[in-house]
């Protein structure tokens, strides 16, 4: 036993595999050439969600962004009268 002991010090254990490539991350304008296949969204729609938006995304990444949008609150734009 006194073997295996040794044995496990002078070989550690495996390095651990690489992990698995990200998914690759697109410009705004570029998600936006697609926008109707990969989200099945209009480029009008894809502009509103991406509004104020800058950097890369994944397709994943984006797709979060347009559905948060979509399901958000709109406002109608009615105001209380101050007194």
């Amino acid at each position: 036993m006194a073997k295996d002991n040794d044995n496990a010090k002078t070989n550690p254990d495996p390095p651990a595999p690489p992990p698995e490539s990200e998914a690759p991350k697109f410009s705004i304008e570029r998600l936006r050439q697609d926008c109707a296949e990969l989200f099945k969204i209009s480029v009008s729609t894809y502009d509103g969600a991406t509004y104020g938006k800058q950097g890369d995304y994944t397709v994943e990444e984006m797709r979060g962004v347009i559905d948060k949008w979509l399901n958000s609150p709109v406002c109608t734009g009615a105001r209380k009268e101050k007194k």
